[in-house]
């Protein structure tokens, strides 16, 4: 199966809780909004001056003004000016009445207590109305809308501390092998150290997902399926390496012990290929393949984009040599951009259980499966690693 086929499969089976929690504003960058999000305030909340400078009556600027009086930001009293007066009037300060334009302070003549206008001076400078962002009652943020640094900005312009959304999948990650000892273990010539789950749970965490690390399962039939009972209560289960031994595939008898339906048992990728979805009442397990460039990829591909729309920073690059792939899949060529120039690691020469390969990398390069060249000085277009 393609990547963007099994993507859509997983997005029609993948049913998650519709539930909502309150979370403190500090903590809602990248949420869910549950609800939309009306203005509060009207925002700014009152006439005010956008610089430092000199309000004034626009109409008088051909006579010098003269100042009679300082106004703050702060300030809760609102000045007025008469006839060719005007007001030092400081960022943020309510725009005292009377008044329609300030006057930069690094474009007046200022003498004694007397200001001239600048020649370029233009009606409305500077003056920002009550109420020109956002005026109370309209919908400042859509349901469903992810929160970024902007967003919440803005919710804390309108004095909103606490915000309702959308409850996070919950998400449970294994690692399978009898060969998988854990980093804080010491390890012997025959032992593999669990990068996988680490870099599994970074990669959720690249979106702002949380997830729970629950263990290494052995190469066995039982343990496989209580690894699995002992998750039923998340919504996704993801474990690398297939847990099998010999021609036994413990994964898959054990996900048709359980209940789970397949949804695919490879995908057209490389590196990535023997990678495994399952599914049961709108809960999701994903099988990765146990090499770590192949699970690296299948998360970045599937579940990352799975969970969070629009989670890839794109960049355009030239190619910089010809590169030949098999076609019929799409195929992963890691590499670096210098000088508006994508150049392929090594080569694109790798094998799936690379890890350094991916640490010398800071883009990737699918190629579309019809592809089987990449020509030189060809624009392509490249994912930034997380």
């Amino acid at each position: 199966m393609l990547v963007n086929e099994a993507l859509e499969a997983l997005k029609a089976k993948f049913k998650p809780k519709n539930e909502s929690e309150i979370l403190p504003l500090s903590k809602a960058l990248g949420k869910t909004l549950a609800n939309d999000v009306m203005a509060v305030k009207d925002l700014p909340c009152f006439d005010n001056s956008a610089l430092d400078g000199f309000a004034v009556k626009f109409d008088e600027k051909d006579k010098p003004y003269k100042i009679i009086a300082s106004a703050f930001a702060g300030d809760k009293e609102q000045l007025s000016i008469g006839k060719n007066e005007c007001v030092k009037i400081m960022t943020g300060a309510k725009m005292p009445k009377g008044a329609d334009t300030v006057m930069r302070f690094e474009d007046c003549i200022v003498e004694g207590e007397f200001v001239k206008a600048p020649e370029k001076l233009k009606k409305g400078d500077a003056y920002r109305f009550k109420g020109e962002e956002a005026k109370i009652g309209e919908i400042l943020l859509k349901s469903g809308e992810i929160l970024n640094t902007r967003s919440v900005m803005m919710l804390a312009a309108q004095g909103i501390s606490f915000i309702d959304v959308k409850k996070q999948p919950n998400i449970a990650v294994y690692s399978s092998g009898n060969e998988i000892i854990e980093p804080w273990q010491r390890a012997s010539e025959d032992e593999i150290y669990n990068a996988n789950a680490f870099g599994i749970t970074a990669l959720l965490s690249s979106i702002g997902q949380k997830s729970s690390y629950l263990g290494i399962i052995k190469d066995e039939l039982s343990a496989v399926k209580q690894a699995f009972l002992n998750a039923a209560n998340y919504d996704i289960v993801i474990c690398s390496g297939g847990a099998s031994a010999g021609e036994a595939d413990f994964m898959k008898i054990a996900m048709g012990e359980l209940g789970y339906s397949e949804i695919f048992s490879h995908l057209k990728i490389r590196p990535g290929r023997p990678c495994k979805a399952y599914e049961k009442d709108g809960k999701l397990i994903f099988v990765l393949p146990g090499n770590p460039m192949a699970a690296y990829i299948c998360m970045m591909m599937l579940v990352l984009p799975l969970l969070k729309e629009d989670c890839f920073v794109i960049q355009k690059a030239t190619n910089a040599q010809n590169l030949k792939v098999k076609s019929g899949r799409i195929n992963a060529i890691f590499g670096n951009i210098e000088n508006d120039k994508f150049i392929a690691t090594n080569g694109g020469k790798y094998g799936s259980g690379m890890i350094d390969h991916i640490l010398k990398s800071t883009f990737i390069f699918l190629t579309s499966p019809d592809q089987s060249e990449i020509l030189q000085n060809s624009e392509i277009f490249l994912i930034k690693l997380p």
